[in-house]
C-alpha cells in the first residue's frame, strides 16, 4: 500500500513540475501565452515579366527589390486589402472573365496564396469594399425586353454586381435593369462603392441612351435635341440593320446622383440627386474611378471631376469640379455644404480621391486647368489635401515635379494621418534609366511629402497595403 501511494505521489510531483514549466513558458510569451499577431506592409511591384508581392516591416525608409520575391503573379488590374486581412488581386480581361486570387499571412508572417481562385464574369468597371464583401460592377445588356418589343430587338441595359465573400471565399452575382433609373429614359452604371452606417453608397453615372432607350423615348429625345439646336440626324442614328444606335453621352449633364443600398439584394435603393454638380466619377478607358469617400464620422463626400465640362452643346456641363456631403445617417444631400474645387485649385479639376483620416482627403488632380473627358493622355500627377468639413485646400509640397512623374500608384495606403503614395519616375533627359520607384509619405495635416522606401522594380509600383495574421 505504501509503495502504491509513493508511485501516485511521484506522478503528482511530475505533473506539478510540468505544469509549472508550461506556465513559466507561457508567461514568457507576449499576451500571456498567445502568439503575437504579425503585421507586414505589402507592396505590389512589377518586374520585367511579372508582378511581385513584396513584404516589408517599414515603408518610410530602406529599399526593396523584386529579385527573388516569393509571390509572383502574371497580371493585376487592382489590389484591395479588406480589413487588412487579405490581399485581393482583381483581373480585368477586356470583356472576358479574369481569374483573380487572394493572399494572407501565414503563422510565420509570410505571404501565402489562399485556396480558392475566382473569376469575375465578363468584366468590371468599378469596385469597392462593403463589410466582408468585395463588390465589383459593370454595365451591359440584360435578358429583359419591353413587352412592346415583339421582335426582341432592344434588350434593356443594366448593371451586374459580383460580390466576393472574403471570409467564405464564395462568389455571387446579381443583375439589375438600370434603364430609366432616374425617370429620364437614360441608362445608368455605377461608380465607387463605400460603406457608411451599415449601408453601401454608389454613384449613379448616366451612359446616355441605350438603343432600347432611343427606341422607347425617340420622340422626347428629338424634341430635346431640336429645342437645344442640335443636329438630330447626326445624334439619332441607325445601324445597317435598321435598328437605333445608342447615344453615348448624357443629355442631363448638370446632375449628380447617388444610390444607397441596405444590403446585397440590390433592390429598392434610396436615390439622391442634386443639380449643383455633374456626375460623380472619373474615367480612364472603360474604368469608372470612385469619386466618393467616407470621413471617420460617417459623412459621405461625393466628388465630381465634371468630365462633361469638356463636351459641347446639350451634352456639356457648366458645373465646377467639386464636392457635396451626405451627413452620417441622412437620406439627402446637405444643402448647406458645397465645395468648389475648381476655384480652390485655380481652375483645375479632380481626377481621383481617397480618404486619409478624420476629414482629410487626398486628391489626385489634373495638372493643367480645364476639364477633360478622361485621364487618358493627360497629366494627373499633382496631389492636394482637402480638409472637407472646413473646405481647406492645399497643394502637397515635397513631391517630385509633375513632369518627372510617370505615374502615381492606383492603390496608396493610409495610416495614422498619413498617405503613402507609390511614385514611378520618368527617365530624365540624358539618362539611360529612370530612378527607382519610391513611396512618398504625405502628412495630411501639413500637406507635406517626404521620400520613403525605394523599390527596385523595372515596371513600377501600383499598390501598397498592410496585412496581419
Amino acid at each position: 500500500m505504501k509503495k502504491k501511494n509513493s508511485v501516485w505521489a511521484l506522478m503528482a510531483l511530475c505533473a506539478a513540475l510540468l505544469t509549472a514549466c508550461d506556465s513559466d513558458s507561457n508567461n514568457n510569451l507576449p499576451n500571456g501565452g498567445e502568439e503575437e499577431s504579425v503585421e507586414k506592409y505589402i507592396v505590389a511591384a512589377s518586374g520585367a515579366e511579372a508582378i511581385y508581392l513584396l513584404e516589408t516591416d517599414d515603408i518610410e525608409a530602406g529599399s526593396l527589390t523584386t529579385e527573388g520575391a516569393p509571390v509572383e503573379v502574371e497580371t493585376a488590374t487592382a489590389w484591395l486589402f479588406p480589413k487588412n486581412k487579405y490581399a485581393y488581386r482583381l483581373v480585368y480581361a477586356q470583356g472576358n472573365a479574369g481569374t483573380g486570387s487572394s493572399y494572407k499571412l501565414d503563422e510565420s508572417g509570410h505571404l501565402v496564396e489562399r485556396e480558392i481562385a475566382f473569376s469575375i464574369t465578363d468584366r468590371f468597371t468599378t469596385y469597392g469594399i462593403y463589410k466582408d464583401l468585395i463588390i465589383c460592377a459593370a454595365s451591359g445588356v440584360t435578358d429583359q425586353f419591353d413587352a412592346a418589343d415583339a421582335d426582341k430587338s432592344y434588350p434593356k441595359y443594366g448593371v451586374t454586381f459580383t460580390y466576393l465573400d472574403t471570409e467564405e471565399q464564395t462568389k455571387h452575382t446579381k443583375t439589375i435593369v438600370t434603364e430609366d433609373f432616374l425617370g429620364n429614359g437614360e441608362r445608368y452604371t455605377v461608380s465607387g462603392i463605400v460603406e457608411s452606417d451599415g449601408k453601401f453608397f454608389t454613384a449613379l453615372c448616366s451612359e446616355g441612351f441605350s438603343p432600347y432607350g432611343v427606341w422607347k423615348n425617340h420622340d422626347a429625345i428629338v424634341e430635346m435635341l431640336t429645342a437645344a439646336g442640335e443636329d438630330v440626324d447626326a445624334t439619332v442614328t441607325k445601324t445597317e440593320a435598321g435598328l437605333y444606335s445608342s447615344i453615348g453621352s448624357t443629355m442631363y449633364p448638370n446632375e449628380v446622383a447617388v444610390a444607397i443600398y441596405e444590403g446585397t439584394s440590390f433592390e429598392n435603393p434610396t436615390i439622391l440627386t442634386d443639380d449643383r454638380l455633374s456626375t460623380a466619377t472619373s474615367r480612364y478607358r472603360s474604368q469608372y474611378y470612385s469619386n466618393i469617400a467616407v470621413a471617420d464620422n460617417g459623412d459621405v463626400y461625393v466628388f465630381s471631376a465634371n468630365h462633361a465640362g469638356a463636351r459641347e452643346g446639350i451634352f456639356q456641363s457648366d458645373r465646377p469640379s467639386g464636392a457635396l456631403r451626405i451627413k452620417s445617417g441622412a437620406a439627402s444631400f446637405d444643402k448647406d455644404y458645397f465645395c468648389d474645387i475648381t476655384t480652390l485649385s485655380d481652375g483645375r479639376s479632380l481626377f481621383k480621391v481617397w480618404h486619409i483620416s478624420g476629414n482629410y482627403f487626398l486628391l489626385q488632380m489634373f495638372a493643367e486647368p480645364g476639364f477633360y473627358t478622361s485621364g487618358m493622355n493627360q497629366n494627373t500627377n499633382r496631389l492636394a489635401i482637402l480638409k472637407a468639413d472646413t473646405k481647406e485646400f492645399a497643394w502637397v509640397s515635397g513631391m517630385p515635379d509633375d513632369d518627372a512623374i510617370s505615374s502615381l500608384g492606383s492603390s496608396p495606403y493610409f495610416e495614422e494621418g498619413k498617405a503613402y503614395m507609390p511614385v514611378v519616375f520618368r527617365k530624365a533627359d540624358g539618362e539611360e534609366v529612370a530612378d527607382d520607384p519610391a513611396v512618398y509619405m504625405i502628412d495630411a495635416a501639413t500637406a507635406t511629402a517626404t521620400k520613403g522606401l525605394s523599390i527596385k522594380a523595372d515596371n513600377g509600383v501600383s499598390a501598397i497595403g498592410k496585412l496581419h495574421n
